[in-house]
């Protein structure tokens, strides 16, 4: 049994008692009043019983038939309790008016009348108390009508004394006028519960929290804008649905990125919450060229490469290099070709020249074996007399690796750290030509710049 049931099944054995024992001695004395309250106190007897099933309910996980779970079983309970205060509130009202109209007899009254209320208002006050903090530690709005139940009572109650001690000091329809002030009491509580249950049931939000939700996600790196924020609750769990804009250039891991920043920001501002980001790429003023040819060839699932973008005139000219598998036949690459120009020209325009350069993709396990250190160090010589021809320093961490068909030779060599990317390659291009007429043998070369280091004093 959780903290919840045990809340509510001894909050509903203290209704009972308190409903019998009032109940006997307010008939015992002919007090409307004191009836009115023990019926007050009957109806919280059956609320209470609904909010100890109804929180058996609600604890219940979600599934196939409540996907959100059950915790709108408290909200139906709540509204059930507010239904019947407001019944009572009615039939009170009605026989109040009734003795008024009659001069009923006023009520004889013993301090076995005073002794009664007084225990029920000690015991009310305790009730009250403890449904309130559990209500709040848990989040259950069942717990809380029951909360605000019992402090009715205690006012009730208050209102009851009053009744009694004027009716000691004569005034004969005061028992009839404090039940209805009881009827009215009682009535007002109904309606604010019912008011607040429709909010909660008609997933009503709080003044200006999907704004501030708003505001604090469209300050989160990645986010363009910010479609929709919609917010519903179940009992004590929070269900946030996002969507937002974020660049179609994002890779998935970006966009993966997003949806965890907006799921940590949503969740620190809202406890209990789950959060659903669904994020739409759309396209943002500063893409380059360069970044919507690469989409374009994601689009058709084609590596690209050494894309070069020419203005002629009013029309651009994009020649590129792409990969496809190296025993593909030509005819197939040929028709892999054509849907990559098709989607560059539907990405950039139609009024675009595009050329493409077909070059075989090789294997990702490519078996291989070390050179000899001397025919590395051959290699490594010319890779340094180029170097130096060419303007780059210290040739270093030279390997060499004999592949089926060919070499394989990486290299490290490093430049003025002012030299701007473009002359860097020129250069490095340079020296793997080099190697390349000394050594036919050689099937790929890989070369890779590092700046200089600084000369110690």
């Amino acid at each position: 049994m959780t903290k919840k049931e045990r809340v509510a099944l001894g909050s509903l054995v203290a209704s009972l008692s308190l409903t019998v024992a009032k109940l006997i001695v307010g008939l015992l004395i002919g007090s409307l009043a004191m009836v009115t309250d023990a019926l007050h106190s009957g109806t919280d007897s059956i609320a209470t019983l609904m909010t100890f099933l109804a929180v058996r309910f609600a604890d219940r996980p979600a599934d196939d038939d409540h996907p959100y779970g059950h915790g709108k079983f408290e909200d139906v309970a709540a509204l059930g309790e507010a239904t019947l205060l407001l019944v009572l509130a009615g039939g009170v009202a009605w026989e109040a008016w009734r003795r008024l109209a009659e001069n009923a007899v006023p009520p004889v009254i013993t301090a076995l009348a005073f002794a009664v209320m007084g225990i029920e208002i000690v015991i009310n006050l305790w009730r009250a108390y403890v449904l309130h903090k559990t209500a709040v530690e848990t989040g259950s709005r069942a717990l809380a009508a029951d909360a605000m139940h019992f402090a009715s009572d205690v006012a009730s109650g208050l209102m009851v004394i009053a009744g009694f001690l004027a009716t000691l000091l004569g005034i004969t329809w005061a028992d009839p006028v404090t039940a209805a002030g009881v009827a009215l009491f009682i009535g007002g509580l109904g309606l604010r519960m019912i008011r607040r249950t429709f909010h909660e049931l008609t997933d009503r939000v709080p003044p200006g929290q999907i704004r501030g939700l708003t505001r604090l996600i469209e300050t989160l790196p990645g986010v363009v804008a910010v479609e929709r924020v919609r917010l519903r609750s179940v009992g004590q769990q929070a269900f946030v649905d996002v969507a937002v804009d974020v660049p179609r250039t994002f890779s998935v891991e970006q966009v993966s990125a997003v949806r965890e920043a907006v799921c940590q920001a949503v969740t620190g501002d809202l406890d209990h919450a789950e959060v659903a980001t669904v994020c739409r790429p759309v396209v943002v003023d500063d893409e380059t060229l360069h970044e919507r040819v690469a989409l374009a060839a994601t689009r058709v699932r084609l590596p690209v490469h050494h894309v070069t973008v020419q203005h002629l005139g009013d029309r651009l000219a994009i020649s590129l290099d792409f990969e496809v598998p190296g025993d593909m036949p030509l005819g197939r690459a040929h028709e892999e070709a054509s849907r990559l120009e098709v989607a560059i020209r539907h990405e950039v325009g139609d009024n675009v020249e595009v050329e493409t350069h077909i070059e075989p993709l090789h294997p990702d396990l490519v078996p291989g074996a070390a050179l000899p250190p001397d025919k590395v160090g051959e290699i490594a010589a010319v890779l340094t007399e180029a170097a130096n021809t060419n303007g780059v320093s210290d040739v270093h961490n030279v390997r060499v690796r004999e592949l089926q068909g060919g070499l394989f030779v990486a290299f490290h060599c490093r430049f003025d750290t002012g030299l701007d990317l473009t002359e860097v390659h020129r250069r490095a291009d340079a020296v793997e030509r080099a190697a390349r007429a000394h050594f036919p043998a050689i099937r790929r070369i890989v070369s890779h710049p590092e700046p200089l280091r600084a000369v110690r004093a």
